[in-house]
């Protein structure tokens, strides 16, 4: 009789631990463990150029010697929006390659002399870009703004030029008329923005979709939050608030148009001046920015065993990946990790896909604020993945520190690429990209 009611136990326990490993694995693979499809030739949501490497900090230059540049390298400060504009420091920011979005202020004759002193020392390889004040009214100085844009596009074609803006239809715009053509960029401040999205989406829509040509080309320069409202300046380089500002990074860019977000803070070496420099390793070796996800509005990764290796007969040429073809593939349309995590809810797992200008290198930035280990399952279009580098920063489970790790990681060619991202994580995924027919090959 005892051995009758041990093994009836042992079943029932079976059958309990059974269920709860099934509602386990089914909970993973709806929401940690999916996919997504990336053609690396489609047409990108962004593009950054040489002069804006996609995001940067609000401050004033310092200048100095060598220790200084390298406090700029420490802190990522690649990219800083400012109105100072002396011989010294631009000297000194060409001499190290740092760039500066320039505001111009002052009368015309002020904003000449600028003008002149960066034409005559040869300056503007410092020079990102050109903003027009930062009235987005114009101040009523019509005929100034339009003789200083003038100026501007006949003494440096190559340099942007932005004007600030609020809204879809800046005062400036009517100031400016036909002249408009000219601008190339608004500067919009969302510093005081839960998240930037919705604002953005109404402003891409209003410009690139509306009745003005000349205004359907204008592209954005954002100015985001240093920390959430209320908190205190130390919590700047906390990882909760570092998170926040990735995942607001990554919301801006969700909306298209967007060509850099500059955090209103100065530069400093510290955690969040890491995450830039890993962030600029990213976005300078691979401007241009594919797709963007959160893995709760992604489909589950397959499960079956046959589905996680590639069709060994598969034609190079069927762009399917031998993984079930595109309508197996779904990413998300409208960010909400961003607007949780700032109101103090369940973040997810959001991420931009970048490539080089030579499509041989895919990079994925990413972070998570799930509280989950996570996989992304990526199928590509085009190219087949090969070896990739992760550079990390995250918070070590044993110390609760902030840590950085920098890594090389072999993948199998012609399966799938698999993300990993551990919980309280910020990390870039390198991928080197291949044309070969790995799968003809025998992998």
């Amino acid at each position: 009789m005892v051995r009758i009611i041990t093994a009836a136990l042992l079943a029932a326990l079976a059958g309990v631990a059974g269920a709860a490993v099934e509602k386990d694995a089914k909970k993973a693979n709806s929401q940690k463990n999916v996919k997504t499809l990336i053609d690396i030739r489609s047409l990108p949501i962004a593009k950054t150029s040489p002069s804006f490497l996609g995001f940067g900090y609000v401050g004033d230059p310092e200048i100095g010697d060598e220790e200084v540049a390298k406090k700029y390298r420490k802190a990522g400060a690649w990219l800083l929006k400012t109105k100072k504009c002396d011989a010294k420091t631009l000297e000194f920011l060409v001499q190290y390659k740092i760039k500066i979005l320039l505001v111009l202020e002052g009368s015309r004759e002020e904003i000449f002399d600028k003008l002149k002193v960066i034409e005559e020392g040869k300056y503007e390889s410092a020079i990102a870009g050109f903003v027009l004040g930062e009235d987005p009214t114009g101040g009523g100085e019509n005929e100034k703004w339009r003789s200083v844009l003038s100026s501007i596009n006949r003494r440096f074609p190559k340099i942007p030029i932005g004007i600030p803006a609020k809204s879809s239809r800046p005062g400036m715009v009517k100031a400016l008329a036909a002249q408009m053509r000219l601008v190339t960029h608004f500067l919009v401040d969302l510093s005081n923005q839960k998240e930037p999205y919705r604002k953005l989406k109404e402003m891409t829509r209003l410009t690139s979709g509306g009745s003005s040509k000349n205004l359907a080309h204008i592209r954005f320069w954002v100015i985001g939050p240093d920390r959430k409202a209320g908190s205190p300046v130390e919590s700047r380089s906390e990882f909760k608030t570092m998170s926040w500002k990735i995942h607001w990074m990554m919301a801006a860019y969700a909306s298209e148009c967007v060509d850099t977000v500059l955090f209103k803070q100065p530069m400093q070496v510290d955690a969040f001046g890491d995450t830039l420099r890993y962030l600029g390793l990213a976005f300078n070796e691979h401007p241009i920015v594919l797709t963007h996800g959160e893995i709760k509005s992604m489909k589950a990764a397959p499960t079956k065993e046959s589905q996680n290796s590639p069709d060994l007969e598969q034609e190079f040429d069927d762009l399917s990946g031998g993984f079930g073809g595109e309508e197996n593939f779904d990413v998300a349309i409208r960010p909400k990790a961003c607007g949780n995590v700032a109101e103090g809810k369940q973040g997810d797992v959001e991420f931009l896909s970048l490539r080089n200008n030579g499509s041989d290198r895919l990079c994925l930035v990413m972070v998570n604020t799930s509280g989950e280990r996570a996989k992304v399952t990526v199928d590509l279009k085009a190219k087949k993945s090969g070896n990739c580098t992760y550079r990390r920063m995250f918070i070590d489970p044993e110390t609760k520190k902030v840590r950085r790790q920098a890594m090389g990681s072999f993948s199998n060619p012609g399966f799938p690429f698999v993300a990993t991202i551990e919980p309280d994580c910020i990390e870039t995924i390198t991928v080197i990209l291949t044309n070969q027919n790995f799968n003809q090959a025998g992998y």
